[in-house]
């Protein structure tokens, strides 16, 4: 029986002598291509040829020579769609008695073959057996093109959540284009049709033919996506010569000479298109089914960007008015606890509407509602919405850090007069420390509690005169 050396050959260790007959009747009947040879020599041991003394059938048809054809006849006379590689290996068969097995690709067969080299009968005599193995090295490339892309997705997905959105997007998008040997991986942001978000990672070697950001809006590739893709997530393209009839002038002005083949995964939200995944000129001969982890990437991508516009949209309202869009109390503590641990000029403006209650029961609440905003308009406009915030159902402060006392009066006055017609009380308080920020908050609501005051008092006087 044949033993493998740790040298990855195969050699015999039997006392057990065959006969010819016996040698020849077992080669016969093996279901593999089989034959024998007799190394040809020159004075110097070096071997030129192989004289065919045994082929069986299999091994005929696998050179297209009859069996009769080939016995007596030589290797190099006889074989047109030889291995070279043969006669070293007869060499070590015959000569040295050493066993060998290979595995080797045909291109006239467009197969891969195993083959045995092993010496019989005495010195200068070897066989060769040959097995199909094309089904095996495609189950064995199958898993070899299974595992590494699993094990780049994982990568991937490890890259992404790595950090926040923004760093997290652009290792995926370093880790996918250095795996599949990419010009560039980028992914857009879309809205309707339009770019509002452009991440990328090129390879430093190819930065300067790419199509911008500028080029892929003005020639309107997410159109041609679209068109791509109709209704699946993912489509290739091998030759962007095919898109010459499409674009005459996004072909020539922007893809020729600059990208050969991309591919393009959709971004979703649900049934909402979110944007794209693009990957340029990346490698074809690799060990990775790119379709694969592009399509998994967007995946991946496309949850990371939902995540963050619902992140984005639970800090809102946690921090905002879903009436008004102001601030709201939560946000007013933050910004107070803020001020108090700096050193700034702040004015505070405190606002109370007046009549709201009557509003509300004459005219109902949604008539109260659409005033509240037009209150809250008024005062963002003034004060700007980033400094206002809405804290009760009638109650309004801004916070306005930095500013100097004669600037802040001007906007006091500049909302008085602007807002005449809204009836509404205010209290004001300029500090020169944002450390004394509480204590200007209560002086300004004690001053707007003045105001509402004065303002019953002359509501009950007019009401009294009519």
């Amino acid at each position: 029986m044949p033993e493998q050396t740790n040298t990855g050959k195969i050699e015999y260790s039997s006392t057990k002598e065959f006969s010819d007959s016996d040698i020849l009747s077992m080669l016969k009947d093996l279901p593999d291509a089989c034959c024998i040879f007799k190394v040809l020599t020159d004075p110097f041991g070096t071997v030129k040829d192989m004289l065919f003394l045994f082929a069986n059938e299999k091994y005929a048809q696998l050179v297209g020579k009859p069996t009769s054809e080939l016995i007596g006849s030589t290797y190099f006379t006889s074989v047109s769609n030889r291995d070279e590689d043969w006669i070293k290996y007869s060499y070590q068969a015959a000569m040295l008695r050493q066993s060998s097995i290979m595995r080797t690709y045909n291109t006239y067969y467009d197969k891969w073959f195993e083959f045995w080299a092993v010496p019989v009968y005495q010195k200068g005599f070897c066989a060769f057996i040959i097995h199909d193995v094309t089904a095996t090295k495609h189950t064995e490339d199958d898993i070899v093109l299974t595992n590494n892309t699993n094990n780049l997705v994982i990568d991937c997905a490890k890259a992404l959540s790595s950090a926040e959105f923004g760093k997290g997007l652009r290792r995926v998008l370093k880790v996918a284009g250095e795996a599949i040997e990419a010009d560039r991986v980028f992914a857009i942001e879309a809205d309707e049709g339009s770019v509002v978000g452009f991440h990328e990672w090129i390879n430093g070697a190819s930065a300067a033919k790419l199509p911008t950001k500028e080029d892929i809006e003005e020639h309107d590739f997410i159109s041609l996506w679209d068109k791509q893709l109709k209704d699946k997530d993912l489509v290739v393209v091998n030759d962007t010569m095919t898109l010459r009839d499409y674009n005459e002038a996004l072909y020539n002005d922007v893809l020729a000479g600059n990208i050969q083949r991309y591919i393009v995964a959709v971004l979703r939200d649900n049934e909402k298109i979110i944007g794209y995944l693009i990957a340029d000129n990346y490698a074809n001969d690799l060990s990775i089914n790119v379709s694969s982890v592009i399509e998994s990437v967007a995946i991946f991508i496309s949850y990371e960007m939902r995540n963050r516009t619902l992140t984005s949209e639970m800090t809102y309202l946690g921090s905002h008015d879903a009436l008004t869009g102001l601030g709201n109390r939560y946000a007013l503590n933050q910004t107070l606890k803020l001020l108090t641990e700096m050193s700034v000029t702040v004015g505070v403006c405190y606002l109370d509407v007046n009549g709201l209650k009557v509003i509300n029961k004459e005219k109902g609440h949604e008539a109260g509602d659409a005033h509240i905003k037009a209150v809250a308009e008024k005062f963002a406009q003034v004060f700007k919405k980033k400094y206002c915030y809405r804290i009760g159902g009638d109650e309004f402060i801004a916070v306005i850090p930095e500013i100097m006392e004669d600037k802040f009066a001007e906007l006091i006055e500049k909302y008085r007069k602007k807002c005449s017609n809204i009836e509404a009380s205010i209290g004001s308080c300029w500090i020169a420390n944002s450390q004394e920020i509480n204590r200007a908050v209560k002086e300004a609501d004690e001053a707007m509690r003045e105001d509402k005051a004065r303002y019953y008092v002359e509501h009950e006087r007019r009401k009294g005169m009519n």
